[in-house]
């Protein structure tokens, strides 16, 4: 089965049983046009080849993932990851890709300063944008579900990113992600807010029972409670006319399958949710 054409997907999703060149080999075999990919194997693998390996097998890269953190409070530290995201920013435009996620990071160790650390991220982000203008770069912002406030990342609404955004203007955005938003009571109303804004849509589902609070217990779209369809609708309507990204970590399920059974179980349950304008 091929691959619906606006399927994407995150390399995080098949990281357990493909390493970085299998993963781009398995979906170019299988029809994907786009994918998030990893900038820890990117740098690995290097990104002038990692660039050269994903066009030569037809891929358009989405996303790069992720950022260092941005929520440090000691000067050396802040220092160090404004460099490290000037590095994630050159690899992203090297890559062609769409945007460079900001998942901001957490509190730092010890801290209870949860405003402070808002503050601090808001700031390096505006530092970061001259240089990513310059460079081309869009960065997207992704809240992230308040379970993981302490250690994920410190903004956990779409709201509370948009804001940013609006403030930060031209080429910073708004990356949803189902998984981690669904629960918004102010959803539909942030999602129209953020129109022209939105940089990706990335889903998976939110199993009835979940197994973890790390973000690695996620089901296939379709086996949870989230309105996935619904939501694609508000974005649509929001403007964003783009790719639907898979985000599947599943550490006893998913992760753990034959990554073609994967696949195509991914592009049937898409074409059953999101159907498939070719």
């Amino acid at each position: 089965m091929t691959a619906p054409a606006n399927f994407a997907i995150h390399q995080g999703t098949l990281e357990r049983q493909w390493a970085f060149a299998e993963c781009i080999d398995g979906l170019a075999r299988h029809g994907v046009r786009a994918l998030t990919v990893r900038r820890g194997d990117v740098e690995e693998y290097g990104a002038d080849a990692a660039a050269r390996l994903i066009s030569d097998a037809g891929l358009q890269v989405l996303g790069v993932s992720r950022c260092a953190s941005l929520t440090e409070s000691e000067p050396a530290r802040i220092s160090a990851n404004h460099d490290e995201n000037l590095r994630a920013l050159e690899v992203t435009a090297k890559l062609g890709a769409s945007h460079l996620a900001m998942i901001c990071g957490g509190l730092p160790e010890g801290s209870r300063d949860l405003p402070g650390a808002r503050a601090r991220a808001r700031d390096a982000l505006e530092r970061l944008v001259p240089e990513a203008r310059s460079m081309g770069v869009r960065m997207g912002l992704e809240p992230i579900h308040p379970m993981r406030v302490a250690t994920g990342c410190i903004w956990s609404t779409l709201a509370m990113a948009d804001a940013i955004c609006a403030d930060l203007g031209e080429g910073v955005g708004i990356i949803v992600d189902a998984y981690h938003v669904w629960w918004d009571p102010r959803l539909d109303e942030t999602l129209a807010a953020a129109a022209g804004r939105i940089y990706s849509f990335q889903v998976s589902d939110w199993l009835h029972t979940t197994g973890s609070v790390t973000g690695d217990d996620r089901g296939m779209p379709g086996d949870g409670v989230i309105d996935l369809r619904r939501m694609y609708d508000g974005v649509r309507a929001a403007g964003y006319d783009g790719f639907v990204e898979l985000e599947l970590f599943s550490a006893d399920n998913w992760w753990t399958r034959d990554p073609d059974e994967v696949l195509e179980t991914a592009f049937a349950r898409h074409r059953d949710i999101f159907g498939d304008p070719r």
